[in-house]
């Protein structure tokens, strides 16, 4: 696959399309060149809560845009073995794994500082994981799920307990 970058979201998408394999998204994804512009239609703030806004989903992939102020956080949750990519496009956001503790819910296994530019793969089945935007400027990643997720497992944080919940629709 050649090395070019790709500079624009609307060029991105029409890679992942050609390129319906999986095994490919991690490269292509790794190739845009985050230009912060292209993505701005897409960005959405809330003071509240985090945000998720749709570029592209399809029956063998979702790209989404997910936006963070200062503090924010995603609750702890897996994919239940879903592949996804993690690509930083603006400010550093701290990927949190988890492990399960046999009688003892979860515990924090290690962390990941994700910047601008590298791309974080989540594919192996056990990915129990809660993204934060720690610093004190917005942050914004650019993420790519295989298959669309249409459902993920929420962890309680002291006790472990799990529950499946629907993923909510991206805007």
């Amino acid at each position: 696959m050649p090395s070019t970058p790709i500079t624009t979201i609307h060029d991105l998408v029409k890679e992942l399309l050609r390129h319906r394999d999986p095994k490919a998204f991690e490269s292509i994804l790794a190739r845009y060149a985050v230009p912060s512009r292209d993505l701005e239609p897409y960005f959405r703030w809330n003071s509240r809560h985090y945000t998720r806004t749709c570029i592209n989903r399809n029956d063998d992939f979702e790209l989404l845009v997910i936006c963070y102020e200062p503090g924010q956080r995603t609750s702890i949750h897996d994919y239940d073995s879903q592949m996804a990519w993690i690509h930083p496009v603006m400010g550093e956001v701290v990927e949190e794994r988890f492990t399960p503790v046999e009688g003892d819910g979860i515990k924090l296994a290690r962390e990941i500082h994700l910047h601008p530019g590298s791309v974080e793969p989540i594919t192996d089945g056990s990915s129990i994981h809660r993204f934060t935007n720690r610093g004190p400027d917005r942050a914004v990643t650019l993420n790519l799920y295989a298959k669309p997720m249409s459902k993920w497992r929420v962890y309680e944080e002291g006790t472990g307990f799990s529950s499946v919940a629907p993923a909510g629709t991206p805007r």
